[in-house]
């Protein structure tokens, strides 16, 4: 079990890592709308439920989903307090979204809200008001791409950080029980270092205007992929399980793509 935990460790770091240097490169060299569709796919949840079914069952992963809509709801509020923040600066907007998602995820730990109607009827209304919010009232513009080159190191330098806090997360999901495990599955981490590293690169315009994209794309990919998973791990197992919610998935990155970078919403 222990060397079980440890191989998922590694490829959940090879994951992230390539994961945050890719979303971050495609960011600043095409801008921020397919930069914000790449980062907001379901990376982390995808590892964290095929780990947990693996190491403790289909069931388990099932219910670890029951709890998915509603941490993904706190994942958005970061997004959300980081775009108000932003005119504060990046430390200000960066901080402030963690500590709101840190304050409601720990909430939903103590209340034990593992309840899918739940956790589906707060997620809705959550994400498609700070959509209005975000396109309508703040007006968030789009930043097109520039020609940026990389060294060696500095790709390797985003790699190590994004997987070491891609792993930790989903070390996380498979320590705690089925309600830590949702939790963990959405935690921002390629949200919050897509963000940093493109801040660092670009600065904050970039960095805010991947906001909105961002929630797009988790709205439309994670959100149902977590739905599929809590309904195709107990009847398929967890392989099979993972491969039809990645081809039931594909569609919506389809749908996200034509809605984010054709449509321009």
């Amino acid at each position: 079990m222990t060397d079980l935990l440890f191989l998922h460790l590694i490829l959940a770091f090879a994951v992230g890592g390539t994961w945050v240097s890719f979303a971050t490169l495609i960011a600043e060299r095409y801008g921020s709308a397919l930069g914000g569709l790449v980062g907001g796919l379901p990376a982390i949840s995808i590892v964290s439920f095929l780990f947990i079914g693996l190491n403790q069952g289909p069931a388990l992963a099932s219910q670890a989903t029951a709890v998915f809509p509603l941490a993904l709801s706190f994942t958005m509020s970061f997004l959300f307090v980081y775009a108000i923040l932003s005119v504060r600066g990046f430390q200000s907007a960066l901080l402030g979204a963690l500590l709101v998602w840190i304050g409601l995820s720990t909430m939903t730990a103590l209340l034990d809200l593992r309840n899918l109607l739940f956790s589906v009827g707060v997620f809705l209304p959550v994400a498609g008001l700070y959509f209005y919010v975000f396109k309508v009232k703040m007006k968030l513009p789009g930043v097109v791409g520039a020609q940026v080159v990389y060294s060696f190191a500095q790709a390797a330098f985003r790699a190590l950080v994004g997987g070491s806090i891609v792993a930790l997360a989903v070390l996380s999901s498979q320590l705690g029980g089925p309600e830590l495990g949702g939790i963990a599955s959405s935690f921002p981490a390629i949200f919050s270092l897509t963000l940093f590293f493109t801040y660092r690169a670009r600065g904050m315009a970039l960095s805010r205007a991947l906001t909105k994209p961002l929630l797009v794309s988790a709205g439309l990919t994670a959100f149902p992929y977590s739905l599929l998973v809590g309904d195709l791990y107990p009847i398929l197992g967890v392989g099979f399980g993972t491969v039809v919610a990645l081809l039931c998935s594909a569609p919506l990155v389809a749908l996200a793509h034509f809605l984010i970078n054709v449509r321009k919403i």
